[in-house]
């Protein structure tokens, strides 16, 4: 099972990241900060009822989710060791996104940017993206057939190929 090894190097290495390193840092200093560290015990014991109740049902109540989204909101607005936190848990929400994506097409082939159902505008970014993924090399394309893109609900003005 030399996956499971890759997979937990992998995960030591993503721990030294700074932006792994940055939201731990982040939380040391909420928690170092009882009014901080107050504030943020009550935002995750909603969402983790949010959390739980959605596991439930399947489906998030939307009166509650709102509810959460306005609780950060007022949070990091007035504690702003809370709001470098959640700018920190984005930074690390964009790199798995970015791990996520690149195991994703080392398994099933580099799309093209042309391929995605995006702006033709956001074409150009996305394909460097997508270069920065395959490190330069050239990987296979992904096949992408139109069944895949049936049922895509596209964002007005674009049209599937």
């Amino acid at each position: 099972m030399i996956y499971i090894d890759k997979a937990r190097e992998l995960g030591e290495a993503l721990s030294q990241t700074p932006e792994l390193l940055g939201l731990k840092s982040a939380e040391a200093a909420i928690m170092a900060d009882p009014k901080s560290q107050e504030a943020f015990i009550q935002y995750q014991e909603k969402e983790r009822g949010l959390l739980t109740a959605q596991m439930l049902s399947k489906v998030a109540p939307e009166k509650e989710s709102l509810a959460l989204i306005d609780l950060k909101v007022r949070l990091m607005n007035k504690h702003p060791l809370i709001k470098a936190f959640f700018v920190q848990q984005q930074k690390v929400e964009k790199l798995m996104a970015m791990v996520n994506l690149t195991l994703t097409t080392a398994m099933h082939g580099m799309p093209s940017a042309n391929d995605l159902p995006i702006p033709e505008e956001l074409k150009g970014m996305a394909q460097q993206i997508l270069d920065r993924i395959g490190g330069g090399d050239s990987m296979e394309k992904m096949q992408i057939s139109p069944e895949m893109l049936k049922g895509l609900n596209l964002p007005p003005g674009l049209t599937q190929k």
